[in-house]
């Protein structure tokens, strides 16, 4: 797993620290990432690989790639890769508690069923780049309403990447992108997650095998059918960490696990942290700086 290869690196998202990071890529080795913020790596130049706890994937130039806060992945340049990544944590843009306006949540973030990149076009590339400017200018003033700037620029970048993405994705596009039997299981996954952790209850649904399954996981998904089931697991469980003062027995009993401990190793496994230690990391930033309405 990648969360024991690459160290988390924990931000505190207070004023004092700036809760949205933009910074310029330049790699031709192995490079690591692994925070508790939200990270939007935009490959300029170069190809490689990218690699998650789940799925390895090649990458090219003017691809967008998103990834959830304590999600690690590894840049494997084949090439040197130029890039910028924007990194921001969720309290100070939730992007739950703006869905409405922006509509990323699924879609660029905390999305199990696709990952693919969005891709970049020379005129978008234009736009982009002026709101990254933007941001990167008011990150500099420490002026009047300065934090309040940086968040309508980001909230327009994020605007801009999912109305890309929307028409880009097959899963949001036409029902014929995407064959009947998965959205089936998509279907079956969102509702039974927290009761069937196993493959053989999804290809028993579906008449097929968990090999023939699987296989099919991969070629659309680019990850297995036990992954697609793990990453919705863990999506659930920070939510109920963050949002309900549920016990994490409890938790692990609303997710399915009989044995709180293998949940607690589960969870640590890919987040980076115990969830007793996320809940409390996490509750301690929010009590501390309220995200801007």
């Amino acid at each position: 797993m990648l969360t024991e290869k690459t160290g988390l690196q924990f931000h505190k998202a207070r004023k004092d620290i700036s809760p949205v990071l933009l910074e310029t890529l330049l790699k031709d080795g192995i490079w690591q990432n692994h925070t508790n913020y939200f990270s939007v790596l935009w490959i300029r130049k170069g190809d490689g690989m990218i690699e998650t706890d789940f799925i390895k994937t090649d990458y090219s130039a003017d691809t967008v790639y998103c990834f959830n806060n304590y999600q690690p992945f590894v840049l494997h340049p084949q090439v040197k890769t130029e890039g910028l990544l924007l990194q921001f944590h969720p309290n100070f843009f939730c992007i739950e508690t703006y869905q409405h306006e922006v509509g990323c949540n699924g879609l660029l973030f905390n999305s199990v069923f696709d990952i693919g990149p969005i891709s970049i076009q020379e005129s978008e590339s234009h736009e982009l780049l002026t709101v990254l400017r933007s941001i990167e200018q008011e990150k500099e003033i420490t002026g009047i309403a300065t934090n309040e700037l940086v968040f309508s620029y980001l909230k327009i970048f994020l605007v801009k990447l999912t109305r890309l993405k929307t028409t880009q994705s097959p899963l949001t596009g036409t029902s014929k992108a995407t064959p009947g039997s998965l959205e089936k299981l998509i279907g079956l996954i969102n509702e039974n997650c927290t009761i069937e952790h196993k493959a053989a209850f999804y290809a028993n649904q579906l008449n097929v095998s968990i090999k023939s399954l699987s296989n099919t996981c991969r070629k659309h998904f680019r990850k297995g059918i036990s992954a697609l089931i793990s990453e919705k697991l863990l999506l659930k469980a920070k939510w109920e960490l963050l949002h309900t003062d549920k016990p994490v027995k409890q938790v692990a009993d609303s997710l399915g696990f009989k044995d709180e401990y293998y949940f607690s190793r589960f969870f640590k496994k890919h987040i980076g942290l115990s969830p007793k230690l996320f809940r409390e990391k996490e509750w301690e930033i929010r009590k501390g700086y309220l995200s801007i309405p």
